[in-house]
């Protein structure tokens, strides 16, 4: 039997609600079907994931302990046999060329170049799930890469959710920090990693599924963690950017927190209003570019909802980071 080109590596934990969707876009893939395999790498899951992946055709690796999306990941690629490896979240539903367009990218079909090393896609700008929220984060996190990643063609990182590597150069790096617990950030740590050896992150839009958003408070959770752990990984390195951290979401983020604040104060502390008034307009000005593409794109109405929603989680980004030189966290403490 001939090994597969290229192996689909599905961290999943507590899966079974919204893993169908993502193993049925897989098995509806344009590509040829012995061109890939579809590895659904189960992380100690008290539900049926495991059960369930196995009833649609993946090869599930049973993880006998919990260790987080890095660990799983990791165990999937030790186990994967193709060379290049495609990392899909289990909440992620699989646009129908996004295996193909994997494989032309990595030159693994006939007649087709060498390709990257590394390459990370997006999420679509319609979400797997139609809520209000779902569909300002979808349009949120795509407004973020079109500013960025697909005007250049590159990205200074890679997204987990979506994201290729040859598996070789995967190994040599020693894989995602297993390190790292409840922020998430352990796809911008090993792009750092990439970097630091001259790798060349390539952007490519054939890398794109539809995401199932959480809600709000998951969401606010996530921002809180991550951005505490991003404000770490910043400084210490040159060229550092998540794609929705950057200078006009800090200045939304600070201005976000200071109008919260003033807001809160203002019935005991009236001579406030003139600095109050002025970061309500230093987060109009910053958001405004955003609130306007949505405007566009799903008309006023929404458009507001998604600016209040920005607002409440650029405030909830600005404390995160306020609050960075205390405490520990998203980085797990050391054994012992």
């Amino acid at each position: 039997m001939t090994a597969p080109l290229l192996s689909v590596v599905i961290p999943a934990y507590r899966a079974a609600d919204h893993l169908t969707p993502c193993l049925q876009a897989l098995a509806a893939q344009d590509a040829p079907s012995d061109a890939f395999e579809v590895l659904v790498v189960d992380d100690a899951s008290p539900d049926a994931t495991a059960d369930l992946a196995e009833s649609l055709g993946a090869r599930v690796i049973r993880r006998r302990e919990n260790g987080g999306a890095a660990a799983a990941r990791n165990s999937g690629a030790q186990a994967a046999l193709g060379s290049v490896l495609l990392f899909v979240d289990s909440d992620v539903v699989p646009d129908r060329g996004l295996v193909s367009g994997c494989l032309a990218l990595f030159g693994l079909l006939p007649a087709a170049d060498g390709g990257p090393d590394v390459a990370t896609g997006r999420y679509s700008p319609e979400p797997a799930n139609r809520t209000s929220f779902a569909r300002y984060k979808a349009l949120w996190t795509w407004f973020c890469w079109e500013q960025t990643a697909a005007k250049s063609g590159t990205s200074g990182h890679i997204q987990g959710a979506l994201a290729a590597i040859r598996r070789d150069l995967f190994l040599d790096l020693g894989g995602f920090d297993e390190s790292y617990e409840g922020g998430s950030v352990e796809d911008y740590e090993l792009s750092v990693r990439l970097r630091d050896r001259g790798q060349r992150i390539v952007f490519d839009d054939r890398l794109q599924g539809r995401h199932h958003f959480p809600g709000f408070r998951t969401v606010a959770r996530n921002y809180w963690d991550r951005t505490r752990m991003w404000s770490r990984l910043g400084p210490q390195q040159r060229g550092f950017s998540s794609g929705q951290a950057n200078r006009r979401s800090a200045v939304a983020a600070v201005c976000a927190l200071g109008s919260a604040a003033g807001h809160t104060v203002l019935p005991v502390a009236p001579l406030l209003l003139p600095a109050v008034l002025l970061a309500d307009l230093g987060y109009v000005v910053a958001a405004g570019p955003f609130i306007h593409f949505v405007a566009r794109r799903e008309g006023v109405p929404f458009a507001l909802y998604a600016g209040s929603v920005h607002y409440a989680l650029s405030a909830v980004i600005g404390a995160a980071a306020l609050s960075t030189p205390f405490g520990r966290g998203s980085r797990a403490p050391a054994a012992g």
